[in-house]
């Protein structure tokens, strides 16, 4: 699914962001076992399992290119738009881009809902993947983080297009 989605561009795995993610993963644990004493998982769940499953989700590597086609894929309601190929269902999409307007940001995604008003996810890498509606997606790649982990020059990008546009 990942190369249907990102139109067959490279995808891997970078083992030290994982190891990164992993080490530094305080805060996850705790969420994770907070969320498990209030039966937040199904029966069942392997807290650690989950979140190593996690980790390695955090640490997947997509070029800057195949970015932007998942962004557009989104956009597009789940049809790739350079292979026409439907990749998601329009309410698997509309789930996607609702998680992405209301934690895509890390601690910033409340302000960037109210500031910007569009979907985004942002990366550790400095990668921030912005969906426009029924319009277009768009990948911005700068690695200098601010203190809440997003990319900077992203984030000046995203408030200077909705400032040109009116989306």
């Amino acid at each position: 699914t990942w190369r249907k989605l990102s139109a067959y561009s490279t995808v891997g795995f970078n083992n030290s962001v994982y190891l990164s993610e992993r080490k530094t993963a305080d805060r996850n644990f705790a969420l994770g076992y907070f969320m498990r004493e209030h039966a937040a998982f199904p029966e069942g769940t392997d807290l650690l399992e989950t979140l190593e499953f996690y980790f390695q989700c955090c640490s997947i590597e997509l070029d800057a290119q195949g970015m932007a086609v998942v962004a557009a894929t989104f956009a597009n309601a789940g049809i790739n738009p350079l292979t026409n190929e439907a990749v998601f269902t329009p309410s698997t999409v509309r789930r996607c881009l609702s998680l992405m307007s209301s934690c895509g940001m890390y601690d910033y995604s409340g302000e960037f809902a109210f500031t910007i008003g569009l979907p985004a996810k942002s990366g550790v890498s400095g990668g921030l993947m912005l969906v426009i509606p029924g319009v277009m997606g768009v990948c911005i790649w700068s690695p200098r983080l601010d203190s809440l982990g997003n990319s900077v020059r992203g984030v000046a990008f995203c408030k200077e297009l909705v400032s040109a546009y009116n989306f």
